[in-house]
């Protein structure tokens, strides 16, 4: 096969490893080569690349699913201590990394994304070996501390959740990127409300027709939506009892007002007769141990 090549002033380095790899699909070879070649300070994402290919959402989808499991896309979100806003960071590699000690070492390497401001100086015609980008999201819906293993549990469960309830809708089907982008959201709403059906209803119901952006639609659905907060229930009136009667007292304490003299003891029909009752018990009580002591 012979091959005419005319060299462009700017191009992208590609790594032959990515243009003849066994497993990628040709979508994810043109996402990851157009996310490599993007310029210093470019707004684009993963995301917004994926909206002006042509082959449409759910290939794209499938694509970055790929890149990700073949080390090429690396996705992290991180919490601003200060505001408690959420953003995703994207990392993207011209080289797979699959170890984790070389995905740190990438994710030390970029710094500060270029989305952000920082000048990242790169010769005409050469690729960057990480490009990292940037893609802000929604608050959550109050402020919390960083997420440990267990919040890492609960949104990679809320994100195929939420995979598995879009699927069947082809208008707001989701992609793995999507879905882990409003898992923060999910796993808040299953956290007060477990209940997947009133779920399902509150995102798929009364779809409106002609829906441009899934993401939007279920995010906005999600932030109305959400269940309220389930309030503490107010702590019991402790019950003391007096040291003298033995009556309930509510708050606690040690005599009661009645014991005192601070209130008259007024004792109704039914009191009255269970005291007299329980006089004329003890009397012949006595007087039956008075006659066996005296046999």
């Amino acid at each position: 096969m012979h091959v005419h090549f005319i060299a462009p002033e700017r191009y992208v380095r590609a790594s032959h490893d990515i243009i003849r790899h066994p497993r990628l699909r040709a979508t994810a070879k043109t996402l990851l080569l157009w996310a490599l070649s993007l310029p210093p300070g470019s707004r684009d994402t993963i995301l917004t690349i994926g909206k002006r290919m042509p082959e449409g959402r759910m290939a794209v989808s499938r694509a970055r699913a790929q890149l990700i499991e073949e080390g090429y896309l690396h996705i992290r979100r991180t919490q601003d201590p200060v505001e408690g806003t959420w953003s995703t960071r994207v990392l993207v590699s011209s080289v797979p990394l699959t170890d984790h000690h070389e995905i740190d070492a990438a994710w030390r390497s970029v710094g500060q994304s270029p989305a952000l401001g920082e000048a990242v100086s790169r010769d005409v015609g050469s690729s960057p070996q990480v490009l990292k980008t940037e893609e802000k999201t929604s608050p959550p819906i109050k402020a919390t501390d960083p997420p440990d293993d267990s919040d890492g549990e609960r949104r990679a469960a809320a994100a195929k959740l939420l995979t598995r309830l879009t699927a069947g809708h082809k208008p707001v089907r989701l992609g793995v990127v999507e879905a882990l982008e409003l898992a923060p959201l999910v796993a808040e709403w299953l956290a007060r409300d477990p209940d997947e059906r009133r779920l399902r209803i509150a995102l798929l119901g009364d779809l409106p027709a002609g829906i441009v952006s899934p993401l939007g639609l279920l995010r906005s659905r999600l932030q109305r939506k959400m269940p309220a907060e389930c309030e503490a229930a107010a702590p019991a009136v402790a019950m003391g009892e007096c040291g003298h009667c033995a009556d309930p007292m509510p708050g606690g304490g040690t005599i009661c007002r009645r014991c005192t003299g601070v209130e008259p003891r007024v004792l109704s029909s039914r009191d009255a007769a269970a005291v007299e009752l329980n006089r004329r018990g003890a009397a012949l009580a006595r007087s039956l141990l008075r006659g066996e002591a005296a046999g």
